[in-house]
């Protein structure tokens, strides 16, 4: 038996865990082990109160809570006119939060997942068309190279699926099976979820001139089959571009393959189309209850648009780059928040009392170029905040560091994500201290993003308040906190980017 309670990566930890969530029974000890020892009939991810002992081969665990997420790209378009396109399928952690990026070992490059694909499919199905051709129409990006967004879902979400690990599979031949499996779940997933029919058979259809309420989506598909709650997403702009649907998992997400998937004698042995049917899908896939994962959708006036698609079907041409138009009518670019080389500012929140509220600076607040540093230099006024210095502390008195701001590979349609490092290492807030550091001893990163309304306010976990004991004086050197210590934390604040 294993002496460790779970069994996390120590990066995707770092990056995903939240101290403002419960802890998950200490109890209970995982026990990673062979298919043939799994419960007949299987067990319901996500149990309340969990076993003392969960075998991680037959249940998903820690990562039981399962998101098939769905776009609707309308410009540029993406997928057939009446269809959403297919995201990913995401394991949630049972307390809330999740996983990413868990295994680097069994991660694939975008040039080799389709060949992968269809090896494994000429060894266990009688052919690779029927999955292949519907992740070709289904599952698209943006850039015109879905194994693009293939490779990415596999390696951030797939890998975190603890029924998936190659331990788990009978078979040591070939641990690549459970990339086909990760395929498989969610395309088969995706087939019984038709979001267009379930949103039209409601009376709501893409419209250029048509605005629907929350309230409205959210009816038609509770209303629908499916018959629970889902998550809504739109885009700054009130566009609807994703839904998230909800769901427990009953047993592993293993399909039953030959013992000897390399020495198929006589190919009828082999299946014949990968895809599941709707009644398999449905045995596995249970409904359930969002995790906490919230509709960011305004309440009313939300526009779902139709796929904007040339007359002859292609693409659109790509939109022009964004510009900022002087007095004299020349086009200077601008520099997006968080990109290159920049200071942390910092900004006290007066009088906030809300220690993890997400996203919740002012849409109309001023880029803190103005009112943190000097025009002419980088020295701080005396009159301000301060701002960070390279081994991440907070200070008032002298020079801000530069920070180096590089973008990580996100999801198509979301928020930009990133890591932060000084001249002197990769920034991380250390699980042992709960600290920001910035040191040479650091060995991972933490992966930031910006808040919804202001880019240039940090986020860390979809939070953009941090925390600290006191002001720093004149000389002092100040921690930086993701959350508030039981209360102990007084100050709070946000921190600002300022290009350099």
């Amino acid at each position: 038996m294993l002496d460790t309670l779970y069994k996390l990566p120590l990066i995707s930890s770092l990056l995903n865990f939240s101290p403002f969530l419960p802890p998950l029974d200490t109890h209970t000890t995982t026990i990673p082990t062979s298919q043939s020892s799994c419960p007949n009939p299987p067990s319901l991810s996500c149990p309340f109160p969990p076993p003392r002992e969960i075998n991680t081969c037959c249940l998903n665990h820690p990562s039981g809570h399962f998101l098939q997420t769905q776009f609707w790209d309308s410009s540029p378009a993406l997928g057939p006119n009446t269809s959403w396109t297919i995201h990913g399928l995401w394991p949630d952690l049972c307390a809330g939060g999740f996983d990413t990026f868990c295994d680097s070992s069994r991660s694939h490059s975008p040039s080799d997942i389709r060949t992968l694909l269809t090896s494994l499919l000429n060894h266990t199905h009688t052919t690779h068309d029927d999955l292949l051709d519907f992740m070709d129409t289904y599952w698209l990006s943006l850039d015109d190279q879905p194994q693009h967004l293939w490779a990415h879902e596999w390696n951030k979400h797939g890998t975190c699926i603890s029924t998936l690990d190659p331990d788990c599979y009978h078979s040591q031949e070939n641990p690549d099976l459970s990339v086909l499996d990760y395929f498989v779940h969610t395309t088969s997933l995706f087939r019984t979820l038709d979001t267009y029919t379930l949103l039209a058979e409601a009376g709501i259809l893409p419209s250029r001139h048509q605005r629907y309420t929350l309230r409205e989506l959210e009816e038609a598909i509770e209303s629908s089959p499916h018959g629970y709650p889902v998550t809504f997403r739109c885009t700054h702009a009130g566009e609807l571009n994703e839904i998230w649907y909800h769901f427990s998992v009953m047993g592993s997400l293993r399909n039953s393959y030959p013992e000897h998937e390399h020495e198929h004698e006589d190919p009828n042995e082999r299946r014949m189309s990968p895809l599941l049917d709707a009644s398999t899908v449905r045995d596995i896939f249970v409904p359930t209850n969002p995790d906490g994962a919230k509709s960011n959708c305004p309440s009313q006036g939300i526009k779902y648009l139709p796929k904007d698609k040339n007359p002859d079907g292609g693409h659109p041409g790509p939109s022009p780059s964004r510009t900022t138009t002087t007095a004299t009518s020349t086009t200077i670019p601008t520099s997006a928040p968080f990109t290159g080389k920049g200071h942390l500012a910092i900004h006290i929140l007066d009088g906030t009392s809300s220690s993890s509220s997400p996203s919740s600076s002012p849409s109309n607040e001023s880029p803190p170029t103005q009112n943190i540093l000097s025009s002419s230099s980088d020295e701080l006024l005396s009159t301000q905040r301060g701002c960070l210095i390279r081994l991440g502390q907070w200070y008032v008195s002298g020079t801000c560091a530069t920070f180096k701001a590089q973008p990580d590979i996100v999801d198509p349609g979301q928020a930009p994500l990133f890591s932060l490092s000084s001249s002197y290492s990769p920034c991380v807030f250390s699980v042992r201290t709960g600290k920001l550091e910035c040191t040479k001893s650091t060995t991972v990163q933490s992966i930031f993003s910006t808040d919804n309304e202001n880019p240039h306010v940090l986020s860390y976990q979809n939070r953009t308040t941090f925390y600290a004991d006191h002001v720093p004086r004149r000389f002092d050197k100040v921690d930086i906190y993701a959350d508030d210590g039981d209360g102990e934390r007084s100050v709070q604040l946000e921190i600002h980017w300022v290009a350099v």
